[in-house]
């Protein structure tokens, strides 16, 4: 229960950051964005496993989606479907321990959230897929790279002190 309260707190404070972020950043806040939210339902997925993952999934897509105005379930299915990209790119590509991995599991989850949240947004409607790849996933990738080993390291020292492994 201890795990589940942090986790909730932990993906509460991660979508404050992006709220402000987004909204008061000044006139880059909505292009230097990191995909905060994310980077918790990643790390948890690395730390904990797939089952904290998914309830990191359950906040952070709750949260987005009451805020939101894309339809109910639009970032939760998002959030889910990177838990679950995640428990994949992990199994084959990730070595504990090491940064770089890292970086690479965030980048294939960064992109194939992306995906899935183009398909689900225009569902129906024609699709830029060049203005749309320069304009909204090369900002967002990269600032979400740059934050993530940062990220990382700030979201296992909250882990360690609210023990959460073990």
């Amino acid at each position: 229960m201890k795990r589940i309260i942090a986790i909730a707190l932990i993906s509460y404070f991660a979508y404050a950051l992006e709220f402000l972020l987004y909204n008061f950043w000044g006139p880059w806040g909505r292009w230097l964005k990191p995909e905060l939210m994310l980077l918790v339902v990643i790390f948890f997925n690395l730390y904990l496993g797939i089952r904290f993952s998914i309830i990191a999934a359950l906040f952070c897509g709750i949260f987005k989606d009451a805020s939101g105005i894309a339809p109910f379930g639009t970032y939760l299915l998002v959030y889910l479907s990177a838990s679950y990209l995640t428990t994949f790119v992990r199994r084959y590509l990730y070595e504990p321990g090491s940064r770089f991995s890292r970086i690479v599991v965030v980048f294939c989850v960064v992109v194939g959230c992306f995906i899935v949240q183009t398909v689900l947004a225009n569902m129906g409607r024609q699709v830029a897929l060049g203005p749309s790849l320069v304009y909204i996933l090369v900002p967002q990738l990269l600032t979400t790279l740059a934050a993530a080993t940062y990220v990382f390291a700030q979201l296992k020292n909250i882990s360690v002190f609210f023990t959460l492994k073990g």
